[in-house]
């Protein structure tokens, strides 16, 4: 897939809630590198973060091999709610193609590719060119962009829902 690797101060632009969990299935996937999930961790710093957390924000360059473990200690602490780590990530990738669309020669081949890497989810098949549209919509790619922007709303209601702002 085309370098979607996001930065850590849009992530938490986009989410502040994103949990450990979330984060680190992030990084394995490889939307967020070492330096990234650092200054993610920077910015959610409070009096009361774990230990873990203020050595991952505070990491030196020369340091970020340590990254990757002491967030695995976070995700193995965090008591949040299980959930579907992958809808942080649609949202967050889906938001970031869309802002920056223009620097891509063809976001929606992009769209099509994380489709297929997040496991076909039905919540966006109406950002993908080859599905059929709907009976009676006529398919253009001026839909497609508009079912775009469509989903990302709903994704935000659907986190808004679990009383996680956005």
């Amino acid at each position: 897939m085309k370098n979607l690797s996001l930065d850590g101060h849009y992530i938490y632009k986009k989410n502040p809630w994103i949990n450990w969990k979330e984060l680190l299935y992030g990084f394995e996937h490889g939307f967020v590198d070492e330096k990234g999930v650092s200054k993610y961790a920077c910015k959610t710093l409070t009096e009361k973060s774990p230990q873990e957390a203020i050595e991952l924000a505070t990491l030196l360059p020369h340091e970020t091999y340590l990254a990757s473990s002491l967030l695995q200690s976070l995700a193995d602490k965090d008591l949040s709610p299980t959930t579907d780590s992958t809808k942080p990530w649609i949202f967050l990738l889906l938001s970031f193609l869309l802002e920056h669309k223009e620097d891509y020669e063809d976001p929606l081949e992009i769209v099509e590719e994380l489709y297929a890497n997040f496991d076909y989810p039905e919540k966006i098949a109406s950002l993908v060119r080859y599905m059929p549209a709907p009976e009676g919509v006529e398919g253009s790619e001026e839909r497609l962009f508009e079912n775009w922007k469509i989903t990302l709303s709903a994704y935000k209601d659907f986190f808004e829902q679990q009383n996680r702002s956005i």
